[in-house]
């Protein structure tokens, strides 16, 4: 999945050698997932017609592909969650936010610019910037007026270690005292930066939500360089940065950071308007769930119900072989 060009090129740089081996782990875990499939085994039933005519039980055996954060599926799961945030606004108007304010937070860490430059490497400050990040969150809740943000992860261009881009919705401005608050935070009670290179705060008055771009355009573009989509305008600092984003779930044993980071976050608010799904006119009865890969599968859940119900599902044309 990943380039052979982008490994090379990350096995020839002295700054991100130390990273290879988990490269490779992380190629291996995509080329490994793209080869999978989930095997659904259940009944649909109850399904109407656009008449309201009741069709007959049908039996559902399909092959899904396996979803995870690189994937194309997952992509457009993203892409449709902001639509549907864009569409909330546009058809309550009187919920728009009256203010945005972009919290952009980069902090101090070695450089592949500056070699004699100490700080942590990439895997080590992610950690850190993590739990910063988790701590000023916290903090910001405490002086703004709102429960609605967006908070997006990104690698660095020319380094790939990770920043953030927080989007606040206010309907009123925050003083300049609270602002000073926020930036002293981040800067010298978590002593992540400094007052030229730490946290920059942009505060805009959104004019017309109708614009696409507002919700659309201007989230993806951060989300661009963590997407599976993206892949072929990836550099080595994308790898590097989207393995660390793998490795955050690993356990600790084994090499991760046993916890695992979203580079894609929206506050509960705003997920519950994301999440909205389009209500399905049928139900289903599950039966099993597999795994499959190469020739081999796995059952990963079965129905309690389930040497009872196969023979039902039998008769209505699924094929147990």
């Amino acid at each position: 999945m990943i380039p052979p060009v982008l490994i090379e090129q990350i096995r020839q740089d002295n700054f991100l050698r130390c990273m290879l081996k988990r490269v490779l782990q992380f190629d291996n875990y995509l080329n490994t997932t793209n080869a999978m499939k989930i095997k659904i085994r259940g009944i649909k039933y109850d399904e109407h017609t656009q008449d309201g005519n009741l069709l007959d039980p049908v039996a559902v055996d399909e092959d899904i592909d396996y979803i995870h954060r690189w994937t194309p599926l997952y992509d457009r799961r993203i892409l449709y969650k902001l639509y549907n945030l864009q569409y909330y606004y546009l058809a309550h108007t009187s919920k728009m936010p009256k203010f945005t304010m972009m919290i952009t937070l980069t902090g101090s860490h070695a450089s592949p610019q500056l070699p004699t430059k100490n700080g942590l490497r990439h895997l080590a400050y992610f950690d850190k910037f993590h739990e910063a990040h988790r701590r000023g969150k916290q903090m910001i809740k405490k002086y703004l007026k709102t429960v609605d943000y967006l908070s997006i992860l990104e690698g660095h261009p020319t380094s790939g270690y990770v920043h953030a881009h927080d989007n606040y919705f206010l309907n009123q401005l925050p003083s300049e005292k609270t602002l000073e608050i926020i930036e002293n935070h981040w800067n010298n009670t978590q002593k992540m930066g400094s007052r030229d290179h730490g946290i920059k705060i942009e505060i805009k008055e959104p004019k017309d939500f109708r614009d696409i771009k507002s919700f659309i355009a201007y989230p993806l573009a951060y989300l661009g360089k963590t997407s599976i989509g993206a892949l072929s305008e990836w550099t080595k600092y994308d790898v590097i940065f989207n393995t660390c984003l793998w490795l955050s779930g690993k356990p600790k044993l084994f090499g991760g950071l046993g916890r695992r980071v979203r580079a894609f976050q929206p506050s509960r608010s705003l997920s519950a308007i994301m999440n909205k799904k389009i209500p399905k006119n049928y139900k289903f009865a599950p039966l099993e769930t597999l795994l499959k890969f190469s020739n081999d599968e796995k059952i990963l859940n079965r129905s309690p119900n389930y040497d009872r119900n196969i023979s039902a599902w039998c008769s209505l044309g699924g094929d147990d072989e």
